[in-house]
């Protein structure tokens, strides 16, 4: 018995058991079908990702999450990397010594740092996070979301403020998404003996939310030379005007590299809304590292998003996105080329299920047999 046949098996037997004390959720399904040539002709591929969830309650405070990921879900064998995987485990000791504090042992995924989506479970409001983010927007390449995920085996202690304004954490573990060879296709390969602590700040103002982080692991592969990373998250709403802003660096070696814009991820998204009208430029400048890996490219992206219809009470809503790359370097090599896309999409809600349908069209450099893209996304909200 393999280790997805075993996880199979265990997860079946969670099901049939009579757990009164804990519940069993689904906090995301998304299905993506891409349409594009390839040497065949035009054809589409599907992928999709499911996280199932065993939560306790008041009297066992913990969680214990299965992920299943396909990357070509037409084919029986699947795709790279597919099939049925453990996520996170995680057991809570709440209000320790009568404090405002909470004790975490986890192993698996854990909290990602500067992503925004914290806001909507912390603080009870709509994601301040960006659109441009994901597969949705990076099918081919590092599947950017926030700046930096804690992944591994430790403790987390958390701290909660008065009226639920402040949240501080720490963390400590042994990191499981070191890659001693710097290589993203190993990516999240396991290296014993690589340790983290990070230091995580949520803080919640009338108009404005702030998110910092500061963290290192030690040593670094192949060198007893240490890693550091910190970040930052700024967002702020009022009326009609947002701006979101995201700055970090998500690996460094102090000792053995210099820091230079190569290492930083920037991101910047001023928000205009005007009645059902929203326009939304979005500037992202790619980390040479990213969750500890090498990216192996350089760009500078703009992304403008014209929205037609609001998020928040909209059912139907569309609009015209205009994507701009200027691609730097690209698996090591110079290349120096503006890329550029056009894309309209629209999206509608039904219950409990959001669908998004989009048209790329890649209008420059201009390519015949590959000229049109499009993706069909089904999210479904549980």
């Amino acid at each position: 018995m393999n280790k997805t046949h075993f996880i199979l098996v265990l997860l079946l037997l969670l099901i049939s058991l009579p757990l009164s004390a804990a519940t069993i959720t689904v906090p995301s399904l998304e299905l993506y079908t891409r349409g594009a040539s390839s040497g065949s002709g035009f054809g589409f591929e599907s992928r999709g990702d499911i996280d199932l969830m065993l939560e306790g309650d008041s009297k066992f405070a913990g969680t214990f999450g299965f992920s299943f990921h396909d990357t070509l879900l037409e084919e029986i064998t699947g795709g790279t990397d597919s099939g049925l995987f453990f996520k996170t485990a995680s057991i809570v000791v709440q209000q320790l010594f009568a404090l405002p504090l909470d004790l975490t042992y986890f192993i698996g995924y854990n909290d990602t740092f500067g992503s925004g989506e914290d806001y909507s479970r912390r603080f009870g409001i709509l994601p301040a996070a960006t659109r441009y983010r994901g597969y949705l927007h990076f099918p081919d390449t590092v599947e950017y979301d926030g700046l930096h995920q804690v992944n591994g085996t430790g403790l987390q202690l958390d701290y909660t403020g008065k009226q639920e304004r402040t949240f501080l954490s720490v963390y400590a573990y042994q990191d499981t998404s070191v890659d001693a060879d710097d290589n993203p296709l190993t990516a999240q390969v396991f290296e014993s003996g690589y340790y983290s602590a990070d230091f995580r700040g949520l803080f919640r103002f009338q108009d404005v939310i702030l998110e910092a982080f500061a963290g290192g692991t030690y040593p670094a592969p192949g060198s007893a030379d240490f890693y550091c990373r910190g970040g930052l998250l700024f967002y702020a709403a009022n009326k009609d005007v947002e701006f979101l802003a995201q700055l970090g660096v998500p690996r460094w070696s102090p000792l053995d590299e210099q820091l230079d814009i190569d290492y930083f991820y920037l991101l910047v998204e001023p928000r205009v809304h005007a009645g059902i009208i929203s326009i939304i430029p979005t500037f992202f400048w790619r980390p040479a590292y990213y969750q500890q890996q090498a990216t192996l490219e350089k760009s500078f992206d703009m992304n403008l998003d014209l929205r037609l219809g609001r998020v928040e009470s909209s059912k139907v809503l569309g609009g015209l996105e205009s994507n701009f790359i200027y691609m730097i370097e690209e698996e090591g090599l110079q290349v120096n080329e503006l890329r550029a896309k056009v894309i309209p999409y629209l999206q509608f809600l039904t219950p409990g299920v959001v669908w998004e349908v989009r048209v790329a069209a890649n209008v420059w450099p201009f390519a015949l047999d590959d000229l049109i893209e499009c993706f069909l996304t089904i999210k479904a909200e549980f």
